[in-house]
């Protein structure tokens, strides 16, 4: 049986202020979603010098979900960043644990915090 994952990508902006989901498969944890997914989001917006240019790259490589396909699955797992564009402020969250990086995310940052979840 495959994992599967769904990401709920929420962003404030002064130009966004929205949220989009994310839906795969191959992923059946927190950890993994993290490593695999989520980072690579919190990378890339908080490398993006505008806000848009991070979301027309989400929209032009199709990877965001319909509502209706969010709504249809059933996954493995449920996640979700936040990030608060003009505080700079960034956070990765399952189930009721939440965690807050200290500044834009590094790849050590997430690293570190990708074990912290696999233990």
């Amino acid at each position: 049986m495959t994992e599967t994952y769904a990401l709920l990508v929420q962003i404030e902006s002064h130009e966004y202020d929205g949220e989009f989901s994310l839906v795969g498969e191959g992923f059946g944890t927190p950890a993994e979603v993290l490593d695999h997914v989520a980072a690579d989001h919190l990378l890339r917006i908080s490398r993006a010098s505008r806000i848009e240019e991070y979301l027309l790259d989400v929209l032009k490589h199709g990877e965001n979900a319909s509502e209706d396909e969010y709504d249809a699955i059933d996954p493995d797992v449920k996640c979700w960043i936040h990030v608060d564009v003009p505080y700079r402020r960034y956070a990765f969250g399952v189930d009721d644990r939440v965690v807050e990086f200290t500044g834009e995310p590094t790849e050590s940052e997430i690293a570190a915090i990708v074990a912290e979840l696999q233990s």
